[in-house]
């Protein structure tokens, strides 16, 4: 799956019963690149995908933010959510 450069996407957050869920720090995506779909519920109207750290910046200055992209290595990868419809 491509994902298209400045696609706005949310960092996870660990919630009910140790489940993964979208939060509301915004990152974005800074190049198109390939990423991975994650069949995860509970994410609402969004979807997770694995992609690599290096290709995320942040627009919410916060820890979950930060914790997301460091250390931002090529062989890094985190979890995000983006819309269902991107």
């Amino acid at each position: 799956m491509v994902i298209e450069k400045n696609t706005i996407c949310y960092t996870s957050v660990q919630g009910h019963n140790n489940f993964w869920y979208p939060s509301k720090n915004k990152l974005i995506i800074k190049k198109n690149c390939d990423v991975q779909k994650i069949h995860w519920l509970s994410g609402g109207s969004k979807i997770a995908i694995k992609i690599l750290k290096s290709n995320l910046l942040p627009i919410d200055i916060t820890e979950s933010t930060t914790n997301n992209i460091s250390p931002p290595n090529k062989n890094s990868y985190t979890i995000v959510w983006i819309e269902k419809n991107v």
